[in-house]
Parts: C-alpha cells; structure tokens; sequence
C-alpha cells in the first residue's frame, strides 16, 4: 500500500539521509568523543509512523566500548600516598557510565537528529550511575582520607595538604580480618551506634561494641572510636587487630567526625 511515490516515505528517507551529516559529541572530563553521523545512521532500522527506529543493540555496543574506556570504578589507579609512595589501587570508587541510562538518552537523541538542519551538532555528557570528584588526575581530587594498613595510621587530606592524622588499629591479620586496600568512599556518618558481629546460634552476637563515632565506608567496615583500647599503631593489628573496622583514639575520632561528609574518598593504602 506504500509506494516508492509516498510523501511520508520520502520525507522520511530524506530526513535520514540528512541525519548523517551531524555529529554527536561526547564530553568527558578533558576528553571528547564525537559520534559522526555515518555511523549512526547506520543503526537506522526503518521507521513507523514518520518515526525513526533505531537498532538498540548497535547503541549499546557503542555506549559499551565508551564505558570500557572512560570508567574508572573497579579498575586499577595509581595512587600517591602521604609518605610519597605510588601504589596500585583498585575499588568501587570512581566514574561509572549508567550504560542503560545513556542508551536511551542516546537512541532518542538519534532518532530527532533526523529533524535537525543540515549540519547542526549536539554536544552531550554522559549519563553517568556514578560520579567521583575529578575527571583530571586522580579521581579523589586533593580532599580525601588516607588509611595507611602496613603504617598503622590515618591522615585526613583537604585541598592537598595534611590537616589531621591519628595512628590507628586496622583488621586482625592472624585471625583474617586484615582491613582492605582499596578506593571506597565514606557512606555515611553517625554518632552513638553499637556496632555487631555475626549473630550466633544461641542468638547472641559475636561481639556488640557501642561507639560515639561511626564512619562506614566499606560495608560493615568504617572508621571509629575503641575507648577500649590504651595503645593505637604499630604491629598491635597483627595479633590483636579489629574485626576489620580502623579503631582510633577516642578524641582523634570526634575531630575527624566533624572534618567528614558523606561521599568523601576514603583509600586504604597497604
């Protein structure tokens, strides 16, 4: 019923063919990566109802092989510690392109290029399912909190310059409880928690502690205080270490509570 003499058909073909004369530009920190209309008019399937269709799957591939190069969550960095050592690190913290999010943004983006006059351009950033501080450099900026694992001690960096430091006593290494090294970020902050081990079969629990200062940043695992304890640094977490969490001096803790936030970086360095 449609023929080669349909207006709509036509129109249609003609947006199409105008369609690969834009570009699509991706910016990303300091970097951008355009989209060329001959590619994207190659994912062109047809169209119903006037409408562009585009092939989702040739989006996605794209949207992948951009996620693969620009993410930095979970992939190895280069960290440079307080004491000026550089470090392999890997963690959850980091950059992150929201693939779903950005296949749709995208698709519906390509679909009304069609309708653009000849030659226009988009310049778009990326969806993203998470952000971190920076784009340039390391993705912590110069404000984050340093765990120093093999030095037992925590400094607390703002715009680049050491503000506070404590010792510390991290995870248990003989009973297998060695804190992580790793980029995480704070999760959230609160004052007067009883923190809790595995509940047992008797319905007690492993060990409950109350704290004035709890500071997660890797699951159950956070920064406090441990009035507790009378000594902090040293070789103590070897043999007597936490179940994991960065115990720290009572008045140290209540400082750095208050220097603190929500989303700060927090890297464990070994």
């Amino acid at each position: 019923q449609v023929t080669s003499g349909d207006a709509s058909l036509k129109a249609l073909c003609a947006q199409m063919n105008q369609a690969k004369n834009a570009t699509i530009t991706f910016h990303i920190g300091d970097a951008t990566e355009t989209l060329s209309g001959t590619e994207y008019v190659s994912w062109y399937t047809g169209g119903e109802n006037g409408v562009i269709t585009v092939d989702r799957d040739k989006a996605a591939a794209y949207i992948k092989a951009l996620a693969a190069k620009y993410d930095t969550a979970g992939t190895t960095r280069t960290f440079h510690t307080t004491s000026g050592k550089e470090v392999a690190l890997t963690g959850p913290y980091g950059w992150k392109i929201d693939q779903a999010g950005e296949i749709a943004a995208l698709t519906e983006l390509i679909q009304s290029v069609s309708a653009w006059q000849d030659g226009d351009s988009a310049d778009r950033e990326p969806v993203y399912s998470q952000s971190a501080v920076s784009r340039t450099g390391g993705d912590w900026g110069n404000t984050y909190v340093q765990v120093d694992l093999g030095g037992q001690h925590v400094y607390m960096v703002k715009d680049g310059t050491v503000v506070w430091d404590a010792p510390c006593v991290t995870g248990n290494v003989s009973k297998d409880y060695t804190t992580p090294a790793g980029i995480y970020s704070l999760t959230y902050k609160e004052k007067d928690r009883i923190l809790r081990g595995k509940k047992l079969d008797n319905g007690k629990y492993e060990y409950e502690s109350h704290v004035d200062y709890w500071m997660p940043f890797n699951g159950g695992i956070g920064l406090h205080d441990a009035s507790w304890r009378s000594k902090f640094g040293g070789t103590i977490y070897q043999t007597s270490g936490s179940h994991g969490c960065v115990n720290l001096p009572p008045a140290s803790a209540a400082t750095l509570y208050d220097l603190l936030y929500k989303g700060i970086p927090v890297i464990c360095t070994p």
